[in-house]
C-alpha cells in the first residue's frame, strides 16, 4: 500500500496535482490552472484504484458530465499513474462521473512511466547503497516542482541500471525527508558502508547558503533562516563525513541551487535580501566525486517538458544508457543543461559542475 500511495502521488506531481492523504486508500488531489480548478478523490487498494470528482472552478460541471477540459486534466492524471503503477487497464477502474479508456503507455514506450529507458545491470551490488532524498512540497517553504519525481527516478536508475538491489536504497520524499531524518539516514550510511561497494547519495530540493557562507541542505521541516542551526546538514561537514567511509567510493548528485532564492526567483529567507556569498567547494579526499546542478549563483531549473529536474533529467538520460565514467558524461550534461537552461532566459543560466575524483568509475 506505501508503494501504490507514493506512485500515485509521483503520477499526480508530474502532471501538477497536489495531494494529500486522507487515510489509507484515499487521495485527494488537485490541480489548479489561472481560474480553473479541478479537485478528484482517489481511491485504492493494492490491485485496483478509481479516480471520481469532488470538485471544480469554470469547469461547468451540471451533475453528470464535466468540461472537457477537466476530462483532459484526469485522462493525463490517469495516463500517469498507470505508467508509475505499471498497472494493466482492465484492473483500473474510473469512477463517475469520467470514463476513460485505452490503453496506457509512457512517451518512450517505458512502463516505468519516466522519460527514459533504464539498461538493465547484469550483476546486483549486494556491497553498495543509495539515498534518494527529493523535497518537491516544504512546510514552510515554496515548491521545488519535479524534485520527488526526479528522486523516484534517479532510485529507479539506481535499482536498474546500477544494480543496487531495492533494500539498500533509501528513499526520502516531501513529508519523510525531515531535518530528524536527513541527519538519522546519512549516519545509517556509516554503518551500512561496505570496502567492496559504493555509497550513492542524490538529493533534489532547496540547497541555501547559510550566515557563514557555507551551504546546507533544506530539509522538509525548516526554514531557510534557522538552518544554521543544524550543522550536521552543512554539505562541508557531510562531505568530510562520507569522505571518512570505509567504501571504494561515494558520488554526490546534489540538483539544488545555493543562491537563496526559489524556481521563480523569490527569496527564501523572508523578508529580506539576504547578502550572503557561498564558499568554493573543496574536495580533498580521493574517494569521493560530486556533481551538482549548477554554480552557486546558478538557478536549478525546472523541466516541465519531461516532468522532471532540468540537471536531473540530463544527468538520468546519460547514465541510464549504462555509461559508467562520469568524466566523460560531464561535458555532454553541462552543455545539455546550460544550453536549456538559457532557453529559459539569461536569467536563468544553469552550468553543472563537477568536483573531487573524476577518472573513478561509477560503478
Amino acid at each position: 500500500m506505501e508503494d501504490v500511495t507514493k506512485a500515485i502521488q509521483a503520477g499526480a506531481f508530474q502532471k501538477g496535482w497536489t495531494t494529500r492523504v486522507v487515510k489509507p486508500g484515499e487521495i485527494e488531489a488537485e490541480i489548479v490552472i489561472k481560474n480553473y480548478m479541478a479537485k478528484v478523490k482517489i481511491n485504492y487498494d493494492t490491485t485496483n484504484y478509481s479516480i471520481s470528482y469532488m470538485d471544480s472552478k469554470n469547469l461547468k460541471y451540471d451533475g453528470t458530465k464535466v468540461h472537457r477540459t477537466y476530462n483532459s486534466w484526469v485522462a493525463n492524471l490517469k495516463k500517469n499513474i498507470d505508467a508509475r503503477l505499471a498497472l494493466d487497464n482492465s484492473n483500473a477502474q474510473i469512477g463517475t462521473p469520467l470514463a476513460v479508456n485505452g490503453n496506457h503507455k509512457a512517451k518512450n514506450g517505458s512502463s516505468s512511466g519516466y522519460p527514459y529507458t533504464f539498461k538493465k545491470s547484469v550483476k546486483e551490488k549486494e556491497d553498495s547503497f543509495a539515498l534518494v532524498i527529493g523535497i518537491s512540497r516544504y512546510q514552510q517553504n515554496t515548491p521545488v516542482e519535479y524534485a520527488d519525481t526526479s528522486a523516484l527516478a534517479f532510485a529507479e536508475l539506481a535499482n536498474k541500471t546500477f544494480g543496487i538491489p531495492k533494500q539498500n536504497i533509501i528513499t526520502l520524499v516531501n513529508d519523510e525527508a525531515t531535518s530528524g531524518q536527513l541527519k538519522a539516514k546519512i549516519e545509517l550510511l556509516k554503518e551500512l558502508a561496505d570496502k567492496r561497494g559504493n555509497i550513492y547519495i542524490y538529493f533534489a530540493g532547496h540547497g541555501v547558503p547559510g550566515k557563514d557562507g557555507s551551504t546546507y541542505m533544506l530539509p522538509y521541516d525548516m526554514t531557510a533562516d534557522g538552518i544554521h542551526l543544524e550543522p550536521s546538514l552543512k554539505l562541508d561537514n557531510i562531505y568530510a563525513k562520507l569522505s571518512t567511509l570505509n567504501v571504494k567510493n561515494v558520488f554526490v548528485f546534489m540538483d539544488s541551487c545555493f543562491s537563496g532564492k526559489d524556481d521563480k526567483g523569490g527569496l527564501l529567507y523572508r523578508g529580506v535580501a539576504p547578502v550572503l556569498k557561498s564558499k568554493k567547494t573543496v574536495i580533498d579526499a580521493d574517494n569521493i566525486t560530486i556533481i551538482t546542478a549548477g554554480q552557486s549563483t546558478d538557478f536549478a531549473n525546472d523541466y516541465r517538458d519531461k516532468g522532471q529536474r532540468m540537471f536531473s533529467y540530463y544527468l538520468i538520460k546519460e547514465l541510464s544508457d549504462g555509461e559508467t565514467n562520469l568524466n566523460k558524461i560531464y561535458p555532454e550534461i553541462k552543455s545539455s543543461v546550460k544550453r536549456s537552461s538559457l532557453m529559459k532566459g539569461i536569467g536563468y543560466k544553469q552550468v553543472p559542475q563537477i568536483y573531487g575524483n573524476k577518472s573513478v568509475l561509477l560503478y
